[in-house]
């Protein structure tokens, strides 16, 4: 096992996630467009107001999307943020299975913990924010996220579990990934375990099914996401702060982090599960 503050440039880029080219622009003209095409046309004024409030709508919750993320990829990270501000910790095993958690640090609070925990059993990897103030500066969306030990550690891999937050004060856990079969089964083993859970909808925002996702880069598309909630998080913990949760892991971490073990388990030994 390894940290890594600074990462060696690869000798040639290494391609990343497909960039989102929805700009602020370019999506209001195509608004104002369609609103003076309809304009030609006999239409309610009633309808024409819903029609244009849900242009405008779509139009500011696209525009605010693409502009959470402070960098659209980890080249742009790398060249304004100091080695200091961020960490990347890589196990290998031999195994098919990769557990990865871009999300680390400030970022998605305890998703850190999870990953470190179950690197002692599979290979891991880990980004790590450790900017404080303002550690979702560092937050690269799992579709952008191209940071090459990564992006080849993906590669090498057959299936992903990928661990992220969602902010809820409910302890509860949404499961996704292109692997809907398996993810369904890791719902029933939470659940029969005492976690809350379900099964995402795969057109679902949280799923993760794009394929640009970083997941689902590996050598079958295979992965399962879980969005695990803030209240779920913090209820492992004894101190949820960034500095007091290595030391403050608890009964419910454990019980947790040993579910997921005996699920990668189970699904290694199956025959009726293949990657």
């Amino acid at each position: 096992m390894k940290y890594k503050n600074r990462i060696d440039k690869a000798p040639k880029k290494v391609k990343g996630a497909k960039k989102g080219r929805f700009g602020r622009p370019s999506l209001l003209c195509l608004v104002l467009r369609i609103v003076a095409k309809l304009s030609h046309y006999t239409i309610s004024r009633r309808s024409l107001s819903i029609l244009l409030m849900s242009l405008l709508i779509t139009f500011m919750f696209s525009s605010w999307a693409f502009a959470m993320d402070k960098y659209n990829s980890f080249e742009e990270l790398e060249a304004n943020e100091p080695s200091s501000n961020y960490r990347v910790f890589a196990n290998s095993i031999s195994t098919p299975v990769l557990i990865l958690a871009p999300h680390g640090g400030g970022i998605e609070g305890g998703t850190s913990e999870l990953a470190l925990e179950l690197s002692h059993s599979y290979s891991t990897y880990l980004f790590e924010s450790l900017k404080i103030p303002g550690a979702f500066d560092l937050h690269i969306t799992s579709t952008n996220f191209d940071e090459p030990l990564a992006l080849n550690m993906v590669s090498k891999s057959d299936l992903t579990i990928s661990l992220h937050g969602y902010a809820s004060n409910d302890e509860h856990t949404l499961v996704g990934g292109t692997d809907r079969e398996t993810a369904e089964m890791l719902v029933a083993l939470l659940n029969k375990f005492g976690f809350s859970a379900e099964l995402l909808p795969e057109n679902s925002t949280l799923a993760g099914t794009d394929p640009d996702n970083i997941a689902n880069r590996n050598r079958t598309g295979k992965s399962i996401q879980l969005e695990i909630s803030t209240g779920q998080r913090q209820a492992m913990f004894n101190n949820f702060s960034i500095a007091g949760r290595s030391e403050s892991k608890n009964e419910i971490f454990y019980k947790f982090t040993n579910v997921l073990s005996e699920f990668i388990r189970s699904i290694n030994s199956s025959h009726d599960v293949r990657f």
